[in-house]
């Protein structure tokens, strides 16, 4: 399971004294394309009706591209709907809501148990000098480059901390307020090599690449040598396998 924690403040101040709100984004279906389950909690309104997310590509991209499809669910004024759109937002002019400072990060919580969770990614949003309602957001995520999104404006008449959050996000994705398309499943062409079908790892998309090597390694499955793929080659089955299996 995934899930996102949003804590007023900075990140080396979180703690369960500041959470505003969490995801959760639980596996449905375990598969390349996979189903989810999805619930958003927010402090001092309670948990928001369970949302699905059907048909997404695993390992295609940011793990904040499913994070916000579950936020812009789980912020949905229907609950019949559910379609991954940006909730309505009206912008004031005055007397608008705003934060300092506030961060969100992303845990994956194995069925091991807590004891086993690790960070993900992180993002932690600032105003910009002393512009209430003006934001700048860090974005930091295993196996990407570190992002820093152009200032945006968030000028709500309540401020809902998973609504900026999700802002930020789709900032951070799209470099404008609005939801991204779907990325499709990361599944390049295969080079045959004495009959065989092999996946070219460099041509795979990250988060893919990153977390299909250290898969492979995990597996005793090192990558093999060919000049034509600068970072080796694999069985193209093991690479169906890693998108079904690897968590």
């Amino acid at each position: 399971m995934l899930r996102m924690n949003i804590h007023a403040g900075a990140l080396d101040t979180a703690s369960r004294f500041n959470l505003l709100a969490w995801l959760d984004i639980g596996y449905e279906k375990l598969d390349p394309i996979a189903d989810y389950k999805t619930m958003l909690f927010q402090a001092g309104v309670g948990a928001m009706l369970p949302a699905p997310i059907y048909g997404y590509p695993r390992w295609s991209a940011s793990l904040w591209d499913l994070t916000a499809r579950a936020l812009a669910l789980g912020l949905r004024e229907l609950p019949e709907n559910l379609t991954e759109e940006l909730p309505a937002f009206v912008s004031m002019n005055k007397r608008f809501a705003f934060a300092d400072e506030m961060c969100a990060s992303i845990e994956h919580i194995p069925a091991a148990g807590n004891r086993h969770r690790r960070t993900l990614s992180s993002v932690q949003i600032k105003q910009v000098g002393r512009k209430r309602g003006h934001y700048v957001a860090a974005f930091e995520e295993h196996s990407m480059k570190r992002n820093v999104t152009p200032p945006f404006t968030f000028r709500p008449a309540r401020l809902q901390a998973a609504e900026l959050v999700l802002y930020a996000c789709l900032m951070h994705l799209n470099g404008k307020p609005e939801m991204p398309p779907r990325p499709a499943l990361c599944v390049p062409p295969a080079l045959e090599v004495d009959g065989r079908r092999f996946v070219q790892i460099h041509q795979l998309v990250e988060p893919a690449r990153t977390g299909f090597v250290t898969w492979l390694y995990h597996n005793d499955a090192a990558p093999l040598e060919h000049n034509a793929a600068p970072s080796g080659i694999a069985p193209e089955s093991m690479y169906a396998r890693f998108l079904k299996e690897a968590v």
